[in-house]
């Protein structure tokens, strides 16, 4: 990979790491948007948006060796998007389609993030 490359490479990780955390600012401040935060699964929108948006912000600070962590939002987007069904919300249709929303958006950034910047490999030394 060029020099080139991996900026543009990293500024894209940037860009839609920045999304993932807006996405998990987002759920975690959703359950006042909603008028359900004395409901007990109000504490899964706190939980998942709350490590969305740190994994992202580690992301975003540190695009190169962080990759594990977008690996972990893929995961927690697949997590916020089976919530309504595993808490029993699909009939709360606000909540609902957010989930949906917020689950669809962060798996797609996150796999972006993920699979965008690479390491190149050493040189193999050859002997003469």
């Amino acid at each position: 990979m060029t020099p080139s490359n991996e900026a543009k490479d990293v500024q894209m990780v940037k860009g839609v790491s920045t999304i993932v955390l807006l996405a998990g600012i987002w759920f975690f401040v959703s359950p006042w948007v909603y008028h359900v935060q004395g409901m007990a699964n109000a504490w899964n929108s706190w939980i998942v948006g709350a490590l969305m948006a740190i994994l992202a912000a580690i992301r975003i600070g540190n695009p190169l060796t962080t990759i594990a962590a977008s690996w972990v939002n893929c995961v927690l987007g697949v997590w916020a998007f089976i919530s309504p069904w595993v808490y029993s919300y699909t009939p709360e249709h606000g909540r609902f389609v957010n989930s949906l929303c917020v689950g669809v958006i962060v798996f797609i950034a996150a796999i972006m993030s993920a699979t965008k910047v690479h390491h190149p490999t050493p040189p193999m030394v050859t002997h003469s």
